[in-house]
């Protein structure tokens, strides 16, 4: 009988591979080779999965999105609309060992965009995604009537895409100052501003 291949758990280790080889060497170390070598594989075995770095890396940034999606369906968001929201925006941030991975992976491939096509239009979903999503929440604050009326809404969701985003990069290169109880408290504070009031 032919093996039954669980490419599942061949995607878990190639993305697993890479990245230990990312974070420890630097993404130009990241070969097919050396990732082939690293998760157990053939060369060729990988290359039926992809045939460039560049689409291996798109990969790597695809399968730790998912886990964040998938994490996100499971977790059960307060009722309150200012706590919902802070919730959300804590996915963003890497607070835990899981999203500084998730973090890692997305800024190495924003700076790999700048020279390379393939991963481009991949950054640019991922900071639209972002923008879209802080939209969304400015929106959610100004449906349940907490948005301060003199708030300028296009411009906070510009401002909160910006706090996320630069949250997110301290966190991970000055982590012993914005720990995770600091990023906490700073999108907290800012959510303060915000609205009228914090139930």
């Amino acid at each position: 009988m032919p093996k039954i291949v669980d490419h599942d758990e061949k995607r878990k280790q190639i993305a697993e591979a890479a990245w230990n080889i990312i974070r420890k060497e630097g993404v130009e170390k990241a070969s097919i080779r050396r990732v082939a070598a690293e998760a157990g594989m053939s060369s060729g075995a990988l290359r039926h999965y992809f045939s460039t770095q560049d689409e291996m890396l798109l990969f790597i940034m695809n399968y730790y999105l998912e886990e964040g999606k998938k994490r996100s369906q499971n977790k059960e968001w307060s009722e309150n609309p200012v706590q919902a929201v802070e919730e959300v925006l804590l996915e963003l941030v890497p607070i835990d060992e899981e999203k500084k991975i998730e973090t890692s992976v997305w800024w190495i491939l924003a700076l790999r965009s700048l020279t390379s096509d393939t991963i481009k239009d991949k950054k640019d979903e991922m900071t639209d995604g972002t923008y879209e999503l802080a939209n969304s929440m400015i929106e959610i604050l100004a449906l349940k009537g907490v948005l301060s009326d003199s708030m300028n809404a296009e411009l906070e969701k510009s401002r909160l895409t910006a706090l996320i985003e630069g949250l997110s990069i301290h966190a991970l290169l000055r982590p012993d100052v914005y720990s995770p109880e600091k990023v906490k408290e700073v999108i907290r504070y800012h959510l303060k501003t915000l609205c009228n009031k914090i139930n």
